[in-house]
């Protein structure tokens, strides 16, 4: 977006207080700051630069009404004992990640402090396969990349999701093979999510796409459909219908044919989807192998129609996991299907699914290149419960690390380690504990405010999920009620613990200013 500064007081210390006008295309808004401390000045940089990463992410019809940002710190979440800790900001614990590519003849080993974002993961791949893949917006990590080289005879992909990138400093010493993978390979220090909301089912379709989420219409972990009134996954039963950009599962499927040993395994219906496309829900498509954890089934699904469940995974449960563990973990219960993913215990049910895959799977026995995505679900589970820098935490990265090495011995046994290509990246973060106790928030108590304010009859808001960032307000509703949506943005600003709030009307005008 582009501002014209209309006037420029110039500053007094003696009175600290400056006001500007501030005129976009869209509003004119007034900000206020003290010249003679550099906080405010940056305190409006933050704002704009936020205001731009909700534009990247906004798809008509899909998003909010108003984009709301807490201030650093706090935290707005569900009224649940399992999620005390939410990610979806904009804030470095959110949105700085990992990116490490791996494999010596495809990879030029070394720091790289240049920006890096997760719409490079796939046109850099893609690159390296020597196939292009329409509507990125992404860049070829060339710097990284060496294009000389026979394509690799196998992919793969760990998206460790709300892996933090300071957990690799933190627990180092945890985390050994995360370490040589870093330290043999290509490390991209300044990786970033550069969009709004920081939450899976985004990152994952962003990965796969190489596309912003304002191109491949995933904008959030769950979307409010106005025509029904009801809350819809973003991938229902596992179908891409949503998805408007071609993932790169998609393209190599179509490229060779079929031919290619193309595999996801996700922990979440949202990561799956995101990373595997149509399958053969497109024209001339083969079917491809795609399992999704079931929390209520304890088993692994798949969607019939696009995918395939190979027999060696549909016989896979986790029931073993808390009947050897006698129900419980760390001292918690873990003794059903769901709790279960709150546990390093489920990063055992992963990992040997997935060498399950690489044993059972023809991978890398041929010069087409197969790809393997992966989503490593547990260190979600566990932040959003128990937090970054828990004890809890901890142990899950170590397990997780010693999965990691044995996918790494499989896969390098199968194919050979000289053919393989490894990356490892994460889909966002996780908040720590607040530094105050009033710094945790719920999005129940904010809507119960607006309608307090606003409207008796509870009407207004049709829907907040804290992840997603977006308030959903009804329309000819505040429209009744004589309501803008620059009121009620006013109103939540005025909240001790929110940082920013956007309306629909500011996001669309931001995204015309984008840069390609």
């Amino acid at each position: 977006m582009r501002f014209k500064m209309l006037s420029r007081p110039k500053p007094n210390c003696k009175n600290t207080t400056c006001c500007v006008f501030v005129l976009s295309t869209a509003f004119l808004m007034l900000t206020c700051f003290d010249p003679c401390t550099t906080a405010q000045p940056k305190a409006q940089q933050d704002r704009q630069r936020f205001l731009q990463m909700f534009a990247r992410a906004y798809f008509p019809g899909r998003s909010g009404q108003l984009m709301v940002v807490p201030k650093k710190y706090h935290i707005i979440t569900a009224e649940s004992p399992h999620y005390r800790f939410m990610h979806g900001t904009p804030w470095e614990y959110d949105v700085q990640i990992p990116l490490i590519f791996h494999g010596g003849r495809y990879v030029k080993r070394g720091v790289y402090k240049n920006a890096a974002s997760l719409q490079d993961v796939a046109p850099t791949v893609a690159a390296l396969l020597g196939i292009a893949l329409p509507g990125t917006t992404g860049r070829i990590l060339h710097e990284a990349i060496n294009l000389e080289n026979p394509p690799p005879k196998a992919v793969l992909l760990l998206v460790l999701d709300a892996m933090r990138r300071d957990y690799f400093d933190r627990y180092r010493e945890r985390l050994p093979h995360l370490t040589q993978l870093r330290e043999s390979g290509a490390w991209f220090a300044n990786a970033e999510i550069n969009y709004l909301p920081s939450a899976t089912a985004l990152a994952h379709s962003t990965i796969a796409t190489g596309a912003d989420p304002m191109n491949h219409g995933i904008v959030g972990n769950s979307f409010f459909n106005w025509g029904s009134g009801k809350i819809e996954d973003p991938f229902p039963s596992l179908a891409s219908k949503n998805l408007v950009a071609l993932t790169l599962a998609d393209v190599w499927n179509l490229r060779t044919r079929g031919g290619a040993v193309i595999a996801v395994q996700a922990g979440a219906g949202y990561a799956a989807g995101g990373m595997a496309g149509r399958g053969k829900c497109q024209l001339n498509a083969a079917p491809i192998l795609v399992a999704s954890y079931s929390k209520q089934t304890g088993a692994w699904e798949s969607n019939p129609e696009c995918y395939v469940l190979p027999p060696y995974l549909k016989e896979n449960h986790s029931r073993a996991l808390w009947q050897d563990s006698e129900g419980t973990w760390e001292g918690h219960n873990v003794s059903d299907a769901e709790s279960i993913t709150r546990s390093a215990l489920f990063l055992r049910f992963e990992g040997e699914s997935l060498l399950a895959l690489i044993k059972n799977e023809p991978v890398g026995l041929d010069e087409i290149t197969d790809l393997i995505l992966v989503n490593l679900k547990t260190p979600d589970f566990v932040g959003h419960q128990y937090g970054p820098f828990s004890p809890e935490m901890e142990a899950t990265l170590a397990e997780l690390d010693v999965q990691i090495g044995k996918f790494m011995e499989a896969l390098f046994q199968k194919a050979g380690e000289e053919n393989v290509l490894i990356l490892v990246t994460a889909d966002h973060g996780m908040p720590m504990e607040p530094e105050t106790k009033t710094g945790r928030h719920f999005a129940n108590d904010l809507v119960r405010r607006l309608h307090e304010k606003f409207d008796p009859e509870e009407k207004l808001v049709r829907y907040f999920e804290p992840s997603n960032s977006q308030i959903f307000v009804d329309r000819k509703r505040a429209a009744e009620l004589a309501l803008s949506l620059t009121t009620i943005r006013d109103y939540l600003q005025q909240l001790d613990f929110i940082f920013a709030v956007f309306t629909e009307e500011e996001v669309r005008a931001a995204q015309l200013s984008l840069k390609p």
